[in-house]
């Protein structure tokens, strides 16, 4: 009965007299680099002090420590409990109770419940055997599940060993890898693919600092350390579209997992870096189902072929026939034996004939590549993260105001998930009062990031909600034109807008930006067309919307930022091309669309300005000038506009890391003093912690065309406003 210890260290943990380089842990700030015998011996430090324990917390962010800590304990015999290091002390106390832990290794953080104590890593031990292993179980980790609260997902031995044997053939490392992680350990896709491979295989593990910074040095660090294989999750993966590789860099592939990723980021972050991105699939409950084999990256959506010694099925959900597609069975010995005292849980996830019901819709094609087509699951991926709908929404009926609530996943170009909340209320609350609310309640990635108030929950009439009606979107039905919607932040908008179920129609000049842009969104079943527009043409933007039909909205975006320095030196033909483009660019798209909007007595024009037009500003730029006359065109208009149905309002997204700021942090110092002065502002902005996120500006731009301002027309409007 082979354990996880024996078979990554032997049969002795304190007996490892392997110099070989284990891991470089960057996640302190600091770089600290441990050999094998270091961390075995740091292990058994552990297991001295946790021996007897039945189930060790562990509650450590990722580090050494926490590798030290979850082997040391394996290693005494115990089960170990990870828990997350953000979350409430609320949160896992419960669990600590419910499991009846009485010891947790941690950094020493307060909030432990009266009789837990506390084991710091570092400690040294004597001899220390490895354990029995097989069936007896070696960790509890937490899952949602398909529709209820968090449950414990009882691993075995047997799981985790016949897991990293099955991964190794379709994935194999070795000591000349050298391995990058920035998803967590305490998760399955960081334990098994991550740490234990790693050890398993001899290949140096970093572990990335926190935070991650940029994505340019997120690159730089993999190649200082010559990394050869990364594990990243889709978020980041999004975020190195543009990135350039290091010259002479050791990477040689890009695994992605926690969540799926978009065909789309794979194909753009592999030809930025110049290396394969793949992706499998995994779940709490299984482990590795599916990977993407080494030299084989088959379809780039696909999550690769069923690891070795795992059977599947493609079920018909209904009447439990094969179909293709169909929900995912999988049988295998990396399956679970089920939820920990929850026999009802484990019979609706693991049928009599041992195969276990995924939940995920796929197919596979001829070449054995298996692709997801979608989910019978609610469970919620941010960023890598599992977020149980039905524990937020127990969570949000403690609120006095809330009446009914359901929790789903909103798609997000970035965290892949998010979670909104739609609420019944009895009396007017603001939507940052209920995110709040659950914020103060939950860790950071259970946050409500989206509240929208509806009438009712619509249910079915066993009292299930019914998604459908409620993805219905808040814009449904209403038809918005973004301008300069191809690129920077006004893709960030079109792609929000559209997500939100409006018929979105972006225009621009850049014809390859828009065509991308809108082929990408289709592809998620947004409604989104384009069309080639130069603002300056006066005749251009009533063209374009000639087969688009009535406009609801107009979202005047299309800008330019115009040269730097003083006024007197810079082209004067440059800087009123910039006024030109953003104030007449602006007044002319409006002039087309007005009319039709006024003859049907509704409609919006919103318009995106800048701070820079409302402060006193360095320099006399055409930028700021034009922003300031745009703020006010909008706050005339409204008057011109009083009594027609027709609001005008200008939005201010903040200082957000898109377009034209991207763009400065991008092209870096240029030895030019007003750009880099404009640099070294957004860089003390984002220092400071005051660098807006571009998805809470679109989730606000969104309220907006909703019609939720249009009682203060003319007015100028910031993200802090509207929140």
């Amino acid at each position: 009965m082979t354990s996880l210890i024996e078979a990554i260290w032997g049969p002795d943990l304190a007996a490892v007299t392997d110099e070989r380089l284990a891991v470089v842990d960057l996640t302190g700030g600091t770089e600290r680099r441990w050999t094998r015998r270091e961390l075995a011996a740091a292990a058994a430090g552990v297991a001295s002090r946790v021996r007897g324990a039945e189930v060790v917390g562990l509650v450590l962010e990722n580090s050494a420590e926490f590798i030290a800590g979850f082997h040391g304990a394996l290693a005494a015999g115990a089960v170990v409990l990870p828990l997350d290091p953000r979350a409430k002390p609320d949160e896992w106390a419960a669990l600590l109770r419910a499991n009846e832990v009485s010891v947790v290794i941690s950094d020493g953080r307060p909030g432990l419940p009266v009789g837990v104590s506390t084991v710091e890593v570092g400690d040294s031990g004597s001899s220390c055997p490895a354990p029995e292993g097989g069936s007896k179980t070696a960790v509890l980790a937490a899952s949602s599940g398909t529709q209820g609260k968090p449950k414990q997902v009882i691993i075995t031995h047997d799981n985790l060993v016949a897991n990293l044997h099955q991964i190794a053939g379709v994935h194999r490392l070795s000591e000349e890898d050298v391995v990058l992680a920035v998803t967590p350990l305490r998760h399955i896709y960081g334990m098994q693919m991550a740490m234990n491979n790693c050890l398993l295989t001899g290949a140096p593990l970093v572990l990335a600092p926190t935070p991650l910074g940029t994505p340019a040095e997120l690159v730089e660090l993999a190649g200082k350390h010559g990394v050869t294989v990364a594990y990243l999750v889709p978020s980041v993966v999004a975020q190195l579209d543009s990135v350039s590789p290091v010259p002479g860099g050791r990477l040689r592939l890009v695994v992605s997992g926690g969540a799926p990723l978009a065909a789309s980021a794979a194909e753009k972050c592999s030809a930025a870096l110049g290396v394969p991105v793949v992706q499998g699939l995994g779940m709490t409950e299984a482990g590795c189902i599916c990977f993407t084999p080494d030299g084989a990256p088959g379809p780039v959506e696909s999550v690769g072929v069923p690891v070795p010694g795992t059977e599947v099925r493609f079920v018909d959900p209904e009447t439990g026939a094969d179909a293709m597609p169909g929900e995912l069975w999988i049988r295998g010995p990396q399956v679970t034996p089920g939820y920990l005292g929850d026999p009802a849980a484990t019979a609706a996830l693991i049928d009599d004939d041992g195969w276990l019901h995924t939940g995920d819709l796929a197919r596979r094609d001829e070449g054995g590549y298996v692709t997801l087509v979608g989910r019978l699951k609610s469970l919620i991926k941010y960023k890598g993260h599992q977020v149980a709908p039905a524990e937020l929404e127990d969570l949000l009926m403690t609120h006095p105001a809330v009446a009914d609530v359901a929790v789903l996943g909103e798609p997000d170009p970035v965290a892949g998930e998010v979670p909104k909340a739609y609420v019944v209320l009895t009396e007017p609350v603001p939507p940052a009062e209920i995110m709040a609310y659950v914020a103060a309640r939950v860790a950071p990635h259970k946050r409500v990031r989206l509240v929208e108030r509806v009438a009712a929950i619509p249910r079915s009439t066993t009292g299930k909600v019914v998604r459908a009606e409620l993805e219905g979107g808040p814009l449904r039905g209403l038809s918005v034109v973004v301008t300069g919607g191809g690129r920077g932040l006004g893709r960030v908008f079109a792609a929000a807008l559209a997500r939100a179920r409006a018929n979105v129609l972006i225009t621009g000049r850049d014809e390859d930006a828009l065509r991308t842009t809108a082929a990408e969104l289709t592809a998620e079943g947004a409604q989104v067309s384009w069309a080639v527009a130069d603002v300056l043409d006066p005749t251009a933007t009533r063209r374009a919307v000639a087969g688009f039909g009535d406009v609801d909205v107009l979202v005047n975006n299309a800008a330019l930022p115009g040269p730097l320095g003083p006024v007197w030196d810079v082209d004067a033909d440059d800087w009123w091309r910039a006024v030109e483009v953003n104030v007449r660019g602006t007044l002319l798209a409006t002039r087309a669309l007005l009319p039709d909007m006024v003859a049907r007595g509704r409609g919006r024009v919103i318009t995106i300005v800048s701070e820079a037009g409302r402060k006193r500003w360095p320099h006399a730029s055409a930028y700021s000038v034009s922003k300031a006359a745009q703020i006010k065109l909008v706050e005339n208009l409204a008057g011109e506009l009083k009594g027609t149905g027709v609001a005008a309002l200008a939005f201010d997204p903040g200082l957000v890391e898109e377009g034209m700021t991207r763009a400065h942090f991008e092209r870096g110092r240029t030895g030019d003093p007003w750009a880099d002065g404009v640099l070294a502002f957004a860089e003390e902005a984002k220092r400071a912690g005051k660098l807006g996120s571009a998805e809470a500006a679109a989730a606000q731009l969104i309220r907006l065309v909703a019609g939720e301002a249009d009682a203060r027309s003319g007015r100028y409007l910031t993200v802090e406003d509207l929140a």
